[in-house]
């Protein structure tokens, strides 16, 4: 397999609502063969939204991991748009289709959500969770239309495998083991958590992810534009990523170019898990405690969104 060049995206951002509305109905029309828990999902609120917040999932998980937060987002006034990312969601969770997956086919993805994004005419707001995080944080380095970046546990590193490994797995794809790995060796597929995650996966679908990770950190692809705010949310309890390169990937690639770049610390106590925004996993937040997170994080929020973080974060209005 060569070594996969940077993708090159091709934005074509809708214009307005009808535009942004016919745009997500093909990006759902992907979903046909989706189980309904897992699709692309829209929540719109009531009256006019005060940001459009996009909010992508976490490796080998779904749509479904957020949606109880989406709607509590739209209950107060925002527009919320949860993709599926390629591959994910499948109503065969050992399936091995994500060694299908490419670099250019994130890019392509991220570029789709964000044109549905900006036909709404409010401003761009973007979240993720660990792989989301990367395809976030893609997003708001590549797209003008993003002015606001939250990193949750991004995926750069996970733990065990030093940056020297990863950097040579990038650059050398062909040398990644293709095995299936699986979150917990110890009982498989009969892990207790969501019933839409994978239980494993196979190695080299991971890679695409830190191919992102890895072309930010070098300075590859470098942001095109100043972002308003910049925040990465720290988990202790989360022992799948490398916390250490999460924190020097967010400093790195993002806080120079943010008018605002802090980190919202989670408090340690609470002794969350890694996929710690899902309702249906074990040692996870309440989804009032996971949006209170999200809009700390994004500015509007609380400061210690209710307690959960420590120390507080520089917040502002909307």
């Amino acid at each position: 397999m060569p070594l996969p060049t940077v993708p090159v995206g091709h934005p074509r951002p809708t214009r307005n609502r009808t535009e942004a509305l016919a745009a997500f109905d093909a990006l759902s029309a992907l979903d046909a063969t989706i189980p309904e828990a897992t699709r692309s999902r829209l929540f719109e609120p009531d009256g006019a939204a005060v940001a459009t917040i996009v909010i992508w999932h976490g490796f080998t998980n779904a749509p479904s991991q957020f949606r109880a937060v989406a709607e509590q987002l739209r209950s107060v006034g925002y527009r919320v748009l949860v993709p599926r990312m390629p591959f994910h969601g499948e109503e065969d969770v050992l399936n091995r289709d994500l060694l299908k997956l490419t670099p250019a086919q994130l890019v392509d993805h991220l570029d789709a959500v964000i044109d549905i994004a900006a036909g709404f005419g409010s401003r761009v707001w973007v979240v993720g969770l660990s792989a989301g995080a990367t395809i976030a944080g893609w997003a708001a380095a590549t797209r003008h239309e993003v002015s606001r970046l939250v990193l949750a546990a991004p995926l750069v590193a996970p733990v065990g495998f030093p940056l020297p490994l990863v950097r040579l797995f990038v650059k050398f794809p062909r040398i990644v083991p293709r095995i299936y790995w699986w979150w917990d060796p110890r009982v498989k597929a009969r892990i207790v958590g969501s019933p839409h995650a994978y239980p494993g996966f196979p190695l080299p679908g991971i890679m695409s992810f830190l191919h992102l990770s890895e072309w930010l950190y070098d300075g590859s692809v470098q942001e095109g534009h100043d972002l308003e705010r910049v925040v990465l949310v720290t988990n202790p309890g989360d022992f799948a990523i490398r916390k250490d390169a999460a924190q020097a990937f967010a400093s790195a690639v993002f806080a120079p170019r943010a008018a605002y770049s802090g980190e919202a610390l989670i408090d340690a106590g609470l002794k969350w898990m890694h996929d710690f925004v899902d309702p249906l996993s074990s040692d996870t937040g309440s989804t009032e405690q996971v949006a209170a997170i999200l809009l700390a994080s994004l500015g509007p929020g609380e400061p210690t969104a209710g307690g959960v973080l420590v120390p507080p974060l520089v917040t502002e209005q909307p």
